[in-house]
This record gives structure tokens, C-alpha cells and sequence, in this order.
């Protein structure tokens, strides 16, 4: 009971502080693809403390909602990242949800943000809010159908459980239903975490925007509050596919060297998430919202063929 306390403390911190960080490598390593030399890796960190330090300014046609909109998406995403295992098998929330309130809660944080978003009664929220649901309405099963292959390997849909059997299988773990639904996850990863070529993070440009159209009526410490969650949520997509497709060195115990270990697997997991996101910013261009449920139903399509396989193929 201990170790878990420790383990799940030392998950507690890790994600919390160096989200931001993570965001920061994100950028510096697009910056450097693109021959630039690119924002500190502290900068996002200067962001959060600077609009946290403004004013607060909201629409006339506001509602309460949009006050409390920010909390709520930041507790779902801090929820949900603690229901996943990171640093140990337990996570820190264990028992107290599986994958499904996984995804039903970053369901939540996004359907709570779209609603702010029309709350306000901009044009360009509302149109970014609309853009995202109707992204999100070929993510969410795509999401469900490459987890689902993970579960049904592990015959259960508890994290830890999953995290657990498959690392005690080692290579036998990665048969090819896996490396389906694992091709899968890492097509919604890029369009849950808003990257090209779903989503251009950088634009400026109103029109093309989706999740930072949803941002533009935020200011002072309610957008530093919606840009933590967004920033919280890289490491949450990157820890649920180390956990259900990567479980390599999460700690059983609290002893010092598989701490240790534990640490240096999960850092690793999750930079290597946000310098592949980088690459793909700076080396793929933004796709045409017509042409995105192509690349989405392709998506859910992998993650069906993994469960058919699994399924009708068993190993």
C-alpha cells in the first residue's frame, strides 16, 4: 500500500509540473525542423504565469457557464490522467475508473468546452466548437476500438491490469491485432492532442482554426487554466498509449532502482510523444477539414480490423 502511495505521488507531480515542459519540446523541435530557433522550453510556463497575472474579460452574452467551464475541463483531464499508470502499474486513482471513464471524461472536458465556446456568442467559437464535434464524433469510436483491442488482450478494461499483463508477456504482448490497434491510437492521439495534420496549433488564421477557436473569447486566467488542460492532455494521450500499448518499465514496487527505471521509461515515452508531435508539425502540411474524415475513419477502421483479429485469430 506504501509503494503504491509513492508511486502514485511521484505520478501526481511528474505530470503536473512538466506538462508545460513537454509543450515546450513540442515547439522547439518544429521550430528547429523549420530553421528557427525557436521559444525557451520555459516558455510555456512564462505563458501560463502571464495570463494568469491579467484580467479576466468576458462577453455580455456569457453565462455562468463560461466561468466555470475552465475548472471543469481541467478536472476531467486531471482525473482521467490519474486513472492512467504512468510511473507505477497502480495508478494513483486505482478502482476508481477503467478506459471507458477514460474516455468519457476527455468526452466531457470537450463537449464542456464546445458549450463555452457558443456560450460566448462569438462566430468563430461557435464555428470552432462545431468543427470540433463533429471531429470528435470519429475520434471517440476510433479511441474506443483501439483501447478495446488492448482490453480484450488483457481481458479486462482496468488500466492497470492492462499495463500489468502486458508487460509480463514481453514480446508475445505485441502480436499483430495489437500493432493494429496501436496504429490506430497514434492516428486519434494526433487529432485528440490537435497536431497536423488534423489541426495546425500555431495558426493565427480564424478561419482554419478548431480547438484554439474555441479559445479566442478566454482571457486572463481562465485561458491559462484551458491551456494547462490542453498542455495536461499531451501527457495523458502519450501515458494511455505507454500504458495499453507500451508498458515497458512500470514499477510493481517502490524500490529505488525500478523508481528509477519507472521514471526514466515514462519521461521517455512522453518526450518521444511530443518530438514525434513536433516533426509532424513542421513536416506535414494542415489537411483540408473535408478530406479529415477520411483520415479519422481510417482510424476506426484499423482498430475494427484489430478486434477481428483478435477475435477470429487468437494467438
Amino acid at each position: 500500500m506504501a509503494g503504491s502511495l509513492v508511486l502514485g505521488a511521484l505520478q501526481v507531480a511528474g505530470t503536473l509540473l512538466l506538462a508545460p515542459l513537454l509543450f515546450g519540446v513540442t515547439k522547439r523541435v518544429k521550430a528547429r525542423l523549420q530553421y528557427r530557433r525557436g521559444p525557451s522550453l520555459l516558455q510555456p510556463y512564462r505563458d501560463l504565469a502571464k495570463w494568469w497575472r491579467k484580467e479576466s474579460v468576458e462577453s455580455d452574452a456569457a453565462s455562468p457557464l463560461t466561468a466555470a467551464a475552465p475548472a471543469i475541463v481541467l478536472a476531467s483531464v486531471v482525473v482521467a490522467t490519474f486513472l492512467v499508470p504512468m510511473v507505477g502499474i497502480v495508478p494513483p486513482l486505482d478502482g476508481w475508473g477503467d478506459l471507458l471513464v477514460v474516455i468519457g471524461l476527455l468526452a466531457l472536458g470537450r463537449f464542456v468546452l464546445a458549450l463555452s465556446a457558443l456560450d460566448a456568442g462569438s462566430a468563430f467559437g461557435g464555428m470552432g466548437s462545431s468543427r470540433e464535434v463533429a471531429i470528435a464524433t470519429l475520434v471517440e469510436p476510433a479511441l474506443l476500438l483501439a483501447l478495446a483491442g488492448a482490453a480484450l488482450a488483457a481481458r479486462s478494461t482496468d488500466l492497470g491490469t492492462i499495463a500489468g499483463v502486458g508487460q509480463a508477456a514481453g514480446l508475445s504482448w505485441y502480436t499483430p491485432a495489437l500493432l493494429l490497434s496501436a496504429a490506430a491510437f497514434a492516428i486519434v492521439a494526433v487529432a485528440e492532442t490537435g497536431h497536423e495534420p488534423v489541426e495546425n496549433p500555431d495558426t493565427h488564421l480564424e478561419l482554419t482554426m478548431i480547438h484554439e477557436g474555441m479559445l479566442l473569447e478566454a482571457s486572463g486566467p481562465r485561458l491559462a487554466i484551458l491551456m494547462y488542460a490542453a498542455e495536461l492532455k499531451l501527457v495523458l494521450v502519450a501515458g494511455l498509449f505507454g500504458a495499453a500499448f507500451l508498458p515497458v518499465g512500470l514499477a510493481r514496487t517502490a524500490s529505488p532502482v525500478e523508481i528509477l527505471v519507472a521514471l526514466g521509461a515514462t519521461l521517455a515515452k512522453v518526450a518521444g510523444a511530443a518530438v514525434a508531435l513536433g516533426i509532424l508539425d513542421a513536416t506535414l502540411a494542415k489537411m483540408r477539414i473535408l478530406a479529415l474524415p477520411g483520415l479519422l475513419t481510417t482510424a476506426s477502421l484499423l482498430g475494427a480490423v484489430g478486434l477481428a483479429v483478435r477475435l477470429w485469430l487468437p494467438s
